[in-house]
């Protein structure tokens, strides 16, 4: 199974102020359900080095899989959701294509159980226990394409009662139509019709005959045009035949019920089964979807770092990566991406703390941000574009003050905005944890600022913290 843990502790924005949530959303676009699109948009760091080893081996496990067998055959509709729930009603019926999307669905979930289960250059130990956990729709997904077409049509022979229906149905509808063409064909009636055609009314097969001739032909009449020049009109000789195609579209409409309630509740009492195969899929769309992330960053599993090491060797930052910047929908800026540098992150113990120096515009703030960014998608499972090499550590909490994130309406000042966020970082430090400062003691005089940011890295440094 897929593991399951509390998520990290962090300043409030971080989150946004690293864009962990842009890699979420990438992520998420590379899911192939709706389970798994949902389960993933709730990715989040994890804490426990055993869970973070544990995510990233699955991850590395679903990247072999697709490597040596191809990409899951999964598929599941964008309305699964509402298929679903609408199962969840007892006595409710599905809709046709309902059932017949959800046997699509279960029908690939099985498909990638057979291909785990008759995988080559395993083993994986991780999807097959997934997929142990999914249980045999065969038997349910038969009947079901057995009594609707795949267009979402019930077919006549879903049982003899509703074949026994359509028969007479077409009988008494065949008779109906011979009995009005001789209108529309008659010297005597013909001149009387406007049209040269029957149509329907209210359920009814009616002629359109002038108004002025009302009377010409003995029937009932069921309305008017919007002109009033025409009058929808059912023969006498007609209404018996009428009649009795009404009760037996009523008797086909509530036996299509009956069998669509049949084969809704086949699948509906077996809840716990369902329960089981729909969390198999979610965990593995998540797992795929993370595979298939670390192949578009190019991504490989860094080692979990006991010492507290942290070494990103030749990391680059995702979201500048075409592959990656694709995939986000609400990506702005002219032009295609440019690649990213790769950079060399290295702080190995004792060493807490790293200084960044160089000119505007040379890096220094995405490479502030690659470090934290990167720490976290490993904490959340995810493969990261670094050289085979690299370790992180798992942090408890990861805090960052980038940019210029003044507060107006708070009436802070840049200087201000900084050491409130400090201060907040103080509060609220874990150990492990990292913290990335851009331009510390920004926004005060170069001497005064200086010794403030000293003695802020100092600080933390002594807190044993990563800064």
């Amino acid at each position: 199974m897929v593991a399951r843990h509390s998520p990290i502790s962090m300043q409030t924005g971080a989150f946004a102020t690293l864009e962990f949530d842009r890699i979420v959303e990438a992520v998420v676009s590379c899911a192939l359900t709706p389970l798994g699109a949902e389960a993933l948009a709730r990715l989040r760091p994890l804490t426990d080095p055993h869970a973070v080893r544990t995510a990233l081996a699955h991850t590395t496990e679903a990247v072999r899989f697709a490597a040596a067998n191809g990409p899951m055959p999964l598929e599941a509709p964008r309305n699964l959701d509402k298929t679903l729930a609408a199962l969840a009603i007892e006595a409710q019926p599905l809709e046709p294509a309902q059932l017949v999307s959800l046997v699509n669905f279960l029908g690939s979930v099985a498909r990638v159980c057979q291909s785990v289960t008759t995988a080559t250059k395993g083993p994986y130990p991780a999807l097959s226990a997934i997929v142990s956990g999914s249980a045999n729709w065969d038997r349910e997904c038969a009947e079901v394409r057995r009594k609707v077409h795949e267009s979402g049509e019930v077919v006549d022979d879903a049982s003899p009662e509703l074949k026994t229906i359509r028969g007479r149905l077409r009988k008494q509808r065949n008779r109906l139509r011979g009995n009005l063409e001789a209108y529309l064909r008659g010297r005597e009636t013909a001149r009387y019709l406007q049209e040269q055609v029957v149509s329907e009314r209210n359920g009814r097969f009616v002629l359109i005959v002038r108004s002025e001739h009302r009377t010409a032909i003995p029937g009932i009449v069921h309305g008017s045009s919007s002109s009033g020049a025409s009058l929808f009109l059912e023969p006498l000789s007609t209404v018996d035949i009428n009649n009795e195609i009404v009760a037996l579209d009523e008797q086909e409409r509530d036996e299509v019920r009956r069998v669509l309630l049949v084969l809704s509740t086949a699948f509906r009492r077996r809840a716990p089964d369902l329960h089981r195969t729909l969390t198999a899929a979610t965990d593995l769309d998540v797992l795929q979807a993370r595979a298939s992330f670390s192949g578009i960053v190019g991504g490989v599993e860094p080692a979990i770092a006991d010492d507290q090491a942290l070494e990103l060797r030749d990391a680059r930052h995702p979201l500048l990566m075409a592959g990656v910047t694709s995939r986000l929908a609400n990506t702005t800026g002219a032009g295609d991406p440019i690649e990213p540098v790769p950079v060399d992150i290295i702080m190995t113990p004792p060493t807490r703390a790293l200084v960044m120096t160089g000119p505007n515009t040379g890096g220094k703030t995405v490479a502030l941000k690659t470090a934290g960014l990167l720490s976290l998608m490993a904490q959340a499972g995810l493969h990261i574009p670094v050289a085979t090499g690299s370790r992180v550590p798992v942090f408890r909490s990861v805090f960052a003050d980038i940019g210029d994130e003044q507060s107006i309406a708070a009436n802070l000042s840049t200087f201000s905005g900084h050491i409130s966020n400090i201060v907040d970082m103080d509060r609220w430090l874990s150990i492990p944890g990292l913290i990335l400062l851009d331009e510390v003691g920004a926004g005060t005089d170069p001497v005064e600022g200086g010794a403030l940011g000293r003695a802020v890295v100092e600080h933390f440094r002594h807190r044993g913290a990563h800064v």
